[in-house]
């Protein structure tokens, strides 16, 4: 199972498109960094002009954590797509190529293939989250610096520049569990059609859907709200609350990770009942 995993993550290594997720993240993450060292202060005064009627803000609001907080949000609109370039055409770009074909006939089972190549996207996953958490804090700390960081959700929060370190390391892990549902589901889909192109379109269509249901907030939807998973997409946003809402977060954990579960025996249930060999 390990040599299988290896194997197909050097697949992926091998693959052109693995870099674009990384190259976009670089491109992404270094013209938004340098916009807001050039127009940064006139932007942020913008923002926080109605705090300066109630509060009196001192020191360098734009930072490196900050940059970091900004660059989070990125995560629910660019990385899902950087990963189903490389996750979709798991199974369906080998079986539209034929190569899936020659690894049908080794002596592994389709349950095996089909978690080596699940695995392997969830390596890529992580490292891709890994890099932009380097790069936007790296980058941000040499054109910023370190500061205190100020939050404005349900308020104002303004933490401690030697508290948002635990908060940021968490905030990544809950940020890739959910990019790893991404990377679940776009799995799945590629285990039910042969091109490349269907899983990233329907997991970019069905995670759009989801968040224009959940960003209505119709009644009829309410109660199913917090079991869909595009809903914790943000869940993250929690570590930076004075006071944790820990009963959220562990809510939030174990949906994620049941649709991880659901997405991949659906997945490994097509797989095996797909015909490829013919």
């Amino acid at each position: 199972m390990i040599q299988l995993t290896l194997i197909e993550l050097f697949k992926i290594i091998k693959r052109p498109r693995t870099y674009i997720g990384f190259l976009a993240i670089f491109l992404t993450v270094g013209a938004m960094q340098l916009a807001m060292f050039y127009e940064g202060e006139e932007l942020i005064s913008i923002a926080i002009q109605n705090l300066e009627n109630d509060f009196r803000l001192e020191g360098k609001i734009i930072n490196t954590n900050l940059m970091t907080y900004i660059l989070l949000n990125s995560l629910i609109i660019h990385i899902p797509i950087l990963i189903c370039l490389v996750t979709g055409d798991a199974i369906a770009g080998e079986a539209s190529s034929g190569t899936l074909r020659l690894i049908l006939q080794r002596p592994y089972t389709r349950n095996q293939i089909y978690l080596s190549k699940a695995l392997s996207g969830y390596l890529y996953t992580i490292s891709l989250v890994v890099f932009l958490a380097l790069m936007t804090y790296v980058l941000g700390y040499f054109l910023f610096g370190s500061g205190d960081l100020i939050v404005l959700r349900r308020g104002v929060t303004v933490l401690s520049s030697n508290d948002v370190g635990w908060r940021f390391f968490f905030a990544f892990c809950s940020g890739t569990l959910s990019m790893i549902v991404v990377a679940s589901l776009s799995m799945m889909i590629s285990s039910f059609v042969n091109n490349a192109i269907g899983p990233i379109v329907g997991t970019i269509s069905i995670i759009i859907g989801l968040n224009i249901i959940f960003t209505l907030g119709a009644p009829l939807f309410k109660d199913i709200i917090p079991y869909v998973f595009t809903s914790h997409f943000i869940k993250w946003q929690y570590f930076f609350d004075f006071e944790i809402e820990v009963e959220k977060l562990k809510l939030s954990f174990m949906v994620q990770v049941g649709y991880i579960f659901i997405f991949n025996a659906i997945g490994m249930y097509n797989f095996n009942r797909k015909d490829i060999l013919s």
